[in-house]
């Protein structure tokens, strides 16, 4: 007889939605801060996903979605010229009812239910709900959290006053190269899932899931 799958389901969960402008998504022969000052137009909003995949061995998430303080609180972005960079990048629209908590009760579990959440990356569409998550193992790749050290953390989209909170239970993971050729080709990409799929395999004890990112 095959054995059991521990992976029960597979849910996705939205906090909030987001618009961009179409030069983030499709790129530009602009300058990066000329389009990203000057560009009037939106692309329709779409959803600010989290991943929660029920296993047998725990509740775990991918990526932990977008705070709602940042549509509510004046202060969570920084100010001068990186906080004009923020307003311009995105504009958020995020409910009472879509918190990661809020969410997570939709399936029948709070953020305290939550066993080890993988951040695929640290920028602010994927750490928002780390303060609802102090009860949990949090797994990042080494590699991206080395970007919180590096000069100007604000500007190139890390928070590290919202990542680096207090009665969080961080672990970095360094991974050797896979040998994948893809992975020359897009290194942002397939780390982000090779730290995904291999933090899966070794904090569950079992065949890695892929999830989107």
């Amino acid at each position: 007889m095959p054995p059991t799958d521990p992976v029960r389901a597979v849910s996705v969960i939205s906090t909030g939605s987001v618009e961009i402008h179409p030069e983030h998504v499709l790129g530009s022969t602009k300058p990066l801060y000329w389009w990203l000052l000057t560009s009037r137009r939106w692309l329709p909003a779409r959803p600010i996903n989290v991943y929660v995949i029920e296993h047998a061995n725990g509740l775990l998430l991918f990526d932990t979605g977008q705070d709602r303080a940042s549509v509510t609180d004046d202060s969570y972005f920084p100010g001068g010229f990186a906080g004009l960079v923020y307003e311009r990048l995105a504009r958020f629209q995020i409910g009472e009812d879509e918190t990661l908590d809020a969410q997570l009760a939709t399936l029948g579990y709070s953020a305290g239910d939550v066993d080890t959440a993988i951040l695929s990356h640290l920028h602010q569409d994927h750490i928002g709900g780390l303060r609802e998550l102090k009860g949990a193992d949090l797994l990042v790749s080494a590699t991206e959290w080395d970007e919180l050290s590096r000069f100007a953390p604000q500007p190139r989209g890390y928070l590290r006053e919202h990542i680096t909170v207090p009665g969080l239970t961080w672990q970095q993971i360094r991974f050797e190269p896979s040998g994948d050729r893809r992975s020359r080709r897009s290194p942002s990409r397939w780390t982000s899932w090779a730290t995904a799929r291999s933090s899966c395999s070794r904090h569950l004890g079992t065949r890695p899931v892929r999830c989107p990112c």
